[in-house]
């Protein structure tokens, strides 16, 4: 079968585009620019909000784990309390995590992956896509041990492949950082990169297309667990994971707007006594921001 190789462009389209995500260390859905009407006092944060995606300004992080609980927290970067349904399931099998801005884990049987990354030379900023080798389970890329990238450089895309070829576009996995926009800023002071692909972390198949259906099919109301966000706050919450790693879906009225991957190599930093689903405080021992990988 010949496989067509998109152009650079469609590529950072493709990488782009998806608001489903998969795996990573912090992740954020934000809908486009357009404005909303406003809603009276009291109602759900609806700025912000992309009427195809149903994304809202909700950033979704796998905290920690403890004991056979894993700790997630949602924050809501809006201006009003926004109501969400979320439900655990198991991860899926292949899955590319970026673990803070320098540091991506990929999961599965990969011939290769290709990393794209940024850095800043002499003022000027350059960019890099390099292919670092294969996987075989679980394999972690941190760019500061890579020697064909800058130790100071920040990763925006990843690509897996399963077989050949390996050409930026064609990846049978691609993920695009969530939080590309954070990172350059932490590390340059500002957002150079017009593509950056802050709030919209994506993981997506073999030929670029947009997962529109939920990992797991659509869930049952009672599969869904309540949560509710005040405006430009974060809450925390406990979910079962006693066999290893667990994956957690959010929703909004309907709409998958984030998955994500329980971060089962960190430890939370006190003992987490709580039934799943519970709300975990105060969620500042738990929202560790390594964005950065400093």
């Amino acid at each position: 079968m010949t496989r067509e190789i998109p152009s650079r462009r469609e590529w950072l389209r493709t990488v782009t585009v998806t608001a489903t995500v998969i795996g990573g260390a912090s992740g954020s859905v934000a809908g486009g620019g357009r404005p909303n009407a406003a809603v009276p006092d009291g109602g759900d944060e609806p700025a912000c909000t992309d009427p195809e995606s149903g994304a809202v300004d909700v950033r979704l992080v796998p905290a920690c784990v403890d004991d056979g609980t894993a700790v997630f927290c949602a924050s809501n970067d809006g201006s009003r309390p926004v109501s969400l349904e979320w439900r655990a399931l198991a991860p899926p099998a292949e899955r590319i995590e970026f673990v803070d801005c320098r540091t991506v884990r990929v999961v599965g049987e990969f011939e290769d992956v290709i990393l794209e990354a940024t850095f800043l030379s002499g003022g000027e900023i350059g960019n890099v896509i390099e292919p670092v080798g294969g996987v075989d389970g679980v394999r972690t890329f941190d760019v500061s041990e890579l020697e064909s990238i800058p130790d100071d450089a920040i990763v925006g895309t990843a690509e897996a492949f399963r077989d050949g070829p390996v050409v930026p576009g064609a990846g049978d996995l691609t993920g695009s950082n969530p939080e590309f926009d954070a990172c350059q800023e932490a590390a340059f002071g500002e957002v150079l990169v017009g593509d950056g692909t802050d709030g919209a972390d994506s993981t997506s198949d073999s030929d670029g297309e947009e997962e529109r259906e939920p990992r797991g099919g659509e869930p049952d109301a009672d599969e869904l667990e309540s949560l509710t966000v005040p405006a430009g706050e974060t809450t925390c919450f406990a979910v079962d994971a006693p066999d290893g790693p667990v994956a957690v879906q959010l929703f909004r009225e309907g709409n998958l707007l984030v998955e994500r991957t329980s971060a089962a190599d960190v430890a939370c930093p006190r003992s987490v006594s709580a039934d799943s689903g519970e709300v975990v405080e105060p969620p500042e021992a738990f929202v560790d921001d390594r964005r950065t990988g400093e």
